[in-house]
């Protein structure tokens, strides 16, 4: 069994719950919360997997954790498991594939849209149309602003990366101007 089987395990007896419970919305919302929270911060990751720490002990740090997310009993028993089997530190994992299931069952996914300057609005509200239109789902769209792809857009849907960037144009020009340079030699 991989190690990426044992999140998906996880995550799909959470989306079993949340089904029956009628709170898949909610549990998306604590998980992410969760998982990002766990993620990044290096010190609580280790502090609640170590062995040497007394489980009563990571069992209190791990339920300090959730009464601040807050968290429903749900995602309270759901945590508390991984950390008694020694596997609270696939807990971005299981968040991260339940995330993705929440968005296979729902018809939505998570776009991340990268400009070199800020979108104004309208621009956004087109791109997330024909985003849409070109995955067939619904999409909440994450942006970020990063100068170095120089002028245009990156957006990733899924496993999908649509690069429009100025940056990965003038890598594609330098690798034709490279190859046909090769192929002439002399000019």
């Amino acid at each position: 069994m991989t190690t990426g089987s044992i999140p998906v395990r996880y995550a799909r007896a959470l989306l079993a719950l949340a089904e029956e419970k009628q709170n898949l919305p909610a549990l998306q919302r604590e998980w992410k919360d969760l998982g990002e929270t766990l993620a990044g911060n290096r010190a609580l990751g280790p502090a609640l997997s170590n062995p040497r720490v007394p489980l009563a002990r990571r069992e209190a740090l791990l339920g300090d954790l959730l009464d601040r997310l807050p968290a429903s009993p749900v995602t309270r028993a759901a945590a508390r498991l991984l950390l008694r089997k020694g596997r609270v530190m696939l807990l971005p994992d299981v968040a991260r594939a339940f995330e993705r299931m929440v968005e296979e069952r729902t018809g939505r996914a998570k776009a991340v849209v990268t400009t070199a300057t800020p979108m104004n609005e309208d621009f956004h509200r087109r791109l997330q149309e024909r985003l849409e239109r070109l995955s067939g789902r619904k999409l909440t769209v994450e942006r970020k602003v990063d100068p170095e792809i120089l002028g245009g857009v990156v957006a990733r849907v899924g496993d999908m990366l649509y690069d429009g960037s100025l940056r990965a144009a003038l890598a594609r020009l330098r690798e034709r101007l490279t190859a046909g340079s090769e192929a002439a030699p002399g000019l």
